[in-house]
């Protein structure tokens, strides 16, 4: 996972604010721009993170050692 968070933030690095409000259609007939479909990325990862972290608490000792 850091892996793919550090070329994600490598990536955005170079991206300006035009290409952020690029409008693009997003879902059945709707138009969204990247500033909105990025808020829905992150908003998914920390949703998934807090599943992993509840998962994780239910496993025996021995696997939640192995990061």
């Amino acid at each position: 996972m850091h892996d793919v968070r550090a070329r994600t933030l490598k990536a955005l690095a170079r991206r300006d604010d035009a290409w952020r409000d690029e409008v693009h259609p997003f879902g059945n007939a709707k138009l969204a721009n990247k500033h909105f479909k990025w808020f829905h990325v992150l908003e998914d990862e920390l949703s998934h993170r807090g599943q992993i972290v509840l998962i994780r608490k239910r496993l025996p000792l021995s696997a939640t050692d192995r990061h």
